[in-house]
């Protein structure tokens, strides 16, 4: 039945029918006997005695009953119903062992004759695994109809329902959730092969459900089932018949109390497949009360609560399937099936993510605790990996979802806490909807980060221009090459006979004219080392101011008619005024050179006949100096320190 002919065919809800008939209901309930469990049959149709009598002849005289009492023959009770009596069989034909069901000889009547037959005809149209097959319909010697059934050897499922121990020892189940859910799923598909045959089943429950010795799933009781169609034969009860409350109380479906048949359907099954779920995880039946009267108004005005205890999505399940209006449950017993499916797809995922979920929280609490970050990492790492698994296995999976998103908030918060903006950025990315105070607080983070880079980059450029390491092979050399001119030169002018004056001033002016384009041509050469620290810079524009100056002096001096020896007493007085802007500009730790060129000039000053050779001593010690302070290796390197062995 689909939901638009539903529509058409119900338009009055079902809630305000149960309303307007609560006072039938009231009354019907003052006269139900037996428990909550029990099923509650409907009666026989008044006047229609007669017309089961007339139906049961014409079987009889079509030979649809046989009656050879010597095909079936009965031995000790098996079990006994409210209606039916069931004995042990043998059947000769085939020499087996078979189940023998009949109406108990003190309810014998054409009615409940009827009603036995009608079992047998709808069960035995449903050949299925999980349907107990019907073998036969025989008469015993009276002719009173007997029901040939398959004998089940096992155990009703009820009493299983909640036996961990049990159901692990006959079956190997570890897992009773999961043993009885797959249980019910085989439950679902029988009762899915029934709808496709136009037969409702109307009393599904545990106890209805008989587990085999092996394993085998088979759903019993067949008494109450209705067929939707009429087949033209007259054998079958058709649920748009039925006028009667019916159904076992604690699962019933809220439509099986409208006393209008033709609101019963696939769903109505669908309801009681999805109360059997409920007795699953809540470990009770969904309708319970102190009284008869108390079960059915709950059952009318839909007053249930989810099952606890069990996951969010398999309490869904159930409360879809068992929803008031039938429109809002599952379409088919094989939907619901497939629902079942998934969530045990599903349920790994929800285990793995709970397994991870406790690790996040231990990670949250060690992190609140100030342990170290290499405490927490493979802990971290447990937790995420666990949750990308469970989405790996249920994509969809919400609790994983949630779990991750959550553990990688937190832990871009730790490293934020820890200083380390780059990876809170990293663990930021992967969120679809960071929170905004966490963004926030990130861009800061960079931007401060970036800030203190941007301060030790300028920081480190400033420890690399002043590092007098770098480029001190070429500074030594050049100032050794020079240092080496400086110091001979001047020898040789005193070893030199004395020369006219303009050979002086060409002397003076040529030489250092020399020097400085000497030194230019090392620089272009040198020039990548040479122009790396500031102090390199520093030491080629000395050199060059020193010359520049001499050169520009000279021509001063001798411009004002000075004699050579007073010219480079001037000179002496340049170059210690270069030496020392050098010491304190440049490096303090050229200060004997200063020394030396301050003491040279006051030699110059006492005894001016032996300025070349003070300026020679000037020179030389101002590149001995530099060798010292600037050689690549250490003149005297540190001693090792004592081995633990020696004394």
């Amino acid at each position: 039945m689909t939901e638009e002919s539903s529509e058409t065919e119900h338009p009055t809800p079902l809630r305000d029918v149960l309303s307007r008939r609560w006072a039938d209901i009231e009354d019907a309930a003052r006269t139900m006997v037996g428990g909550s469990r029990e099923t509650i049959r409907p009666d026989a149709p008044g006047g229609t005695e007669s017309a089961h009598a007339r139906a049961l002849q014409a079987l009889l005289a079509h030979n649809s009953i046989s009656s050879d009492a010597s095909r079936v023959r009965t031995h000790d009770v098996l079990g006994m119903g409210g209606m039916g009596v069931v004995h042990v069989g043998t059947q000769a034909s085939l020499d087996r062992s078979v189940a023998v069901k009949s109406v108990r000889p003190d309810l014998r009547d054409p009615v409940n004759t009827l009603k036995l037959l009608q079992e047998a005809w709808i069960a035995g149209r449903l050949e299925h695994p999980n349907i107990v097959p019907v073998y036969d319909i025989g008469a015993d010697p009276s002719g009173e109809p007997l029901i040939v059934l398959q004998k089940i050897e096992g155990q009703s499922w009820d009493t299983l329902t909640a036996d961990a121990d049990d159901v692990h020892t006959r079956f190997g189940a570890a897992d009773l959730l999961d043993w009885n859910l797959r249980v019910l799923m085989q439950v679902c598909n029988a009762i899915h092969y029934a709808h496709s045959r136009s037969i409702v089943h109307l009393d599904v429950k545990p106890s209805n459900v008989m587990i085999g010795a092996f394993g085998e799933v088979l759903i019993l009781d067949w008494g109450l089932a209705m067929s939707l169609q009429d087949d033209g034969t007259g054998r079958l009860p058709l649920a748009a018949d039925n006028e009667e409350i019916v159904g076992t109380p604690s699962y019933m479906a809220p439509e099986m109390l409208a006393q209008e048949g033709g609101r019963l359907d696939e769903r109505t099954d669908v309801y009681l497949l999805g109360a059997t779920l409920y007795e699953l995880c809540a470990g009770h039946p969904p309708h319970q009360g102190p009284n008869m009267l108390a079960i059915l108004y709950a059952i009318a005005t839909d007053e249930l609560a989810p099952p606890t205890g069990v996951p969010d999505e398999l309490a869904a399940i159930c409360m879809r399937a068992m929803a008031m209006d039938p429109a809002d449950r599952y379409a088919s017993a094989e939907e619901l099936r497939l629902a079942l499916q998934d969530f045990l797809e599903h349920r790994g995922s929800l285990q793995l993510a709970a397994e991870a979920a406790r690790k996040a929280d231990l990670v949250v609490a060690m992190a609140r605790q100030g342990r170290e970050p290499d405490d927490l990492r493979e802990l971290y790492e447990g937790a995420r990996f666990g949750f990308e698994q469970a989405l790996h296995a249920w994509p969809e999976n919400p609790k994983a979802q949630e779990g991750l998103r959550c553990l990688h908030v937190h832990r871009c918060r730790y490293a934020l806490h820890q200083g380390n903006a780059a990876q809170a950025a990293e663990l930021m990315a992967a969120l679809d909807d960071p929170p905004a105070d966490l963004v926030a607080a990130v861009q800061q983070a960079l931007a401060d980060e970036q800030g203190r880079t941007a301060r030790l980059t300028q920081l480190q450029a400033f420890r690399d221009d002043m590092d007098v390491r770098i480029g001190q092979r070429t500074r030594v050399f050049l100032v050794g090459l020079l240092g080496l001119g400086w110091t001979t030169v001047p020898v040789l002018r005193h070893l030199s006979p004395p020369a006219a004056p303009d050979e002086h001033f060409s002397g003076f002016i040529i030489v250092p004219s020399l020097f400085l384009v000497l030194f230019l041509g090392l620089l272009l050469w040198a020039r990548d080392s040479m122009t790396r620290t500031a102090i390199n810079r520093r030491t080629a524009w000395s050199v060059i101011t020193l010359l520049l100056f001499q050169i520009v002096m000279t021509a001063i001096t001798w411009s004002m008619g000075l004699e050579p020896t007073q010219m480079m007493t001037v000179n002496f007085v340049l170059w210690s005024l270069c030496a020392t802007m050098f010491t304190i500009a440049v490096d303090r730790r050229t200060l004997p050179m200063t020394l030396g060129f301050v003491a040279g000039l006051a030699g110059a000053v006492a005894f001016p006949q032996v300025i070349y050779l003070l300026m020679s001593a000037a020179c030389f010690g101002m590149t001995l100096n530099a060798l010292v302070i600037w050689w690549p290796r250490p003149f005297f390197p540190p001693k090792p320190p004592p081995s633990a062995g020696s004394a």
